[in-house]
């Protein structure tokens, strides 16, 4: 839980979290829409909306509703994310939105028993596919089973494991995207 920050989600409107939310374009781009100019957020220092992979109506309506979106980019490190990742820098050239950076997420894993780093799903493809497109490399974020267990229980992540490699991480990225701020 944090004082500082706000967030709104389609699963908040379900009467029924279980219920699945099938809508098509236009009404989609409204909800975005309304989300966007209709929510009172108070001051913000950053709006990030975390939206599906890929080219689909919600990136497109964040690109044409916000004049001056910059997209983060998220992936893993294997090939299969990469190119979904490949496209969607594709829809940021072709939608003029600049790419602010982007993050390696699931990027090894420390071994609970040996505590050797194991890449489950490779490693550095995100950093290689960032440096060949000219794209800011914010950080990896590793894998840790205790992310799930703590959002599958509601707890903060980062209060119950302060010391993490994930926390570490977490950090590190937040003080990358500052000094490019500035």
């Amino acid at each position: 839980y944090s004082q500082n920050l706000k967030a709104v989600s389609i699963e908040s409107l379900s009467h029924n979290k279980d219920d699945a939310i099938i809508w098509r374009g236009p009404i989609k781009y409204s909800a975005i829409q309304q989300f966007i100019g209709d929510v009172e957020w108070g001051e913000l220092d950053f709006l990030i909306i975390d939206s599906p992979p890929g080219t689909g109506d919600e990136p497109l309506t964040v690109a044409q509703t916000i004049a001056d979106a910059q997209a983060i980019i998220v992936t893993t490190p294997q090939e299969v994310s990469l190119a979904d990742v490949r496209k969607s820098i594709s829809f940021c050239k072709t939608v003029n939105m600049q790419i602010f950076g982007m993050i390696e997420n699931m990027s090894g894993m420390t071994c609970p028993h040996c505590g050797d780093t194991i890449h489950l799903f490779g490693s550095g493809g995100g950093e290689r596919t960032a440096e060949s497109f000219g794209i800011n490399f914010l950080g990896r974020i590793p894998f840790d089973p205790n992310v799930v267990l703590c959002g599958d229980s509601g707890t903060c992540y980062r209060e119950a494991h302060t010391n993490s490699d994930v926390t570490r991480a977490l950090d590190q990225i937040a003080t990358t995207v500052g000094g490019l701020i500035r």
